[in-house]
């Protein structure tokens, strides 16, 4: 038998195919970088905090996550490319950008891009409401996936949310939202437009770029529409970025994308 490593990725029920975790995207990319075998086991946000908690033996546990043949978990998007970094390293390296494998890599540049990673990783790669908008621009599209009585009492507590947070989320004005989720975008096009044909992390895709693009992937499933506004209207070079990496890995994201628009209709 083939066993494959798992990959626990958040979704609204187990009937959907809408993969919407930014941090879980970084991960099934990295997992496609390292030519990993690995199967997706959907879970929801009960089940994170019930059973998979209870398997794996962390309270804490976040997703991504990962489960390898001997049963051992791993969470954390950045944990989880460090492990792939070491334990694959006749693969390309996630962190130099250049195609050369991990063990042709120099440490130093590894490091380097590490650094840069872990840099974007903190600002663009989180939902922190001090800088970010993400979380809040597209909260109403993921609340509508939400379904179940015992499910919508979780994702709406005030537990979950804090005082009033559901309320306060469903207030917020969309259009600056928006004008501020555009205006995160703008340095990235800018970057592309100065180094075409490139890609974030160099001439080769890695963890960089897999980073931006789980925040992409977020938004463009929960909506299509207003992603293709704040992201692929920017600039052609961003645009031609969007669609290399939709069509990497035979086309691994593209396929996601369809599927769950299929799934929605």
């Amino acid at each position: 038998m083939n066993q494959k490593i798992k990959l626990y990725d958040l979704v609204a029920s187990l009937q959907s195919t809408c993969y919407f975790s930014p941090t879980a995207w970084k991960t099934r990319l990295g997992l496609l970088h390292k030519n990993v075998q690995f199967e997706t086991i959907p879970t929801t946000f009960l089940q994170l905090r019930g059973e998979l908690a209870q398997r794996s033996g962390c309270s804490d546990i976040t997703i991504p996550a990962i489960e390898l043949l001997d049963g051992t978990f791993i969470y954390d998007s950045f944990r989880i490319a460090e492990w792939l970094e070491t334990t694959y390293p006749d693969a390309p390296s996630l962190f130099t950008g250049d195609g050369k494998s991990s063990r042709e890599s120099q440490p130093e540049h590894v490091i380097l891009g590490k650094n840069y990673s872990r840099l974007v990783d903190l600002g663009l790669g989180a939902s922190k409401s001090e800088w970010a908008v993400w979380y809040e621009l597209f909260f109403p599209q993921q609340d509508k996936l939400i379904t179940g009585d015992e499910h919508r009492a979780y994702f709406t507590s005030d537990a979950r949310l804090g005082p009033q947070g559901y309320q306060k989320l469903l207030a917020l004005d969309r259009q600056e939202l928006t004008r501020r989720a555009k205006m995160n975008v703008q340095p990235l096009a800018q970057i592309l437009h100065e180094r075409p044909n490139e890609y974030f992390q160099g001439t080769h895709p890695g963890q960089v770029d897999y980073i931006i693009f789980g925040r992409y992937a977020y938004c463009r499933m929960l909506d299509a529409e207003l992603t293709k506004e704040i992201w692929n209207d920017q600039g052609e070079e961003l645009n031609e970025w969007i669609e290399r990496l939709c069509q990497a890995f035979d086309g691994h994201a593209q396929s996601l994308f369809d599927n769950s628009s299929t799934s929605k209709n």
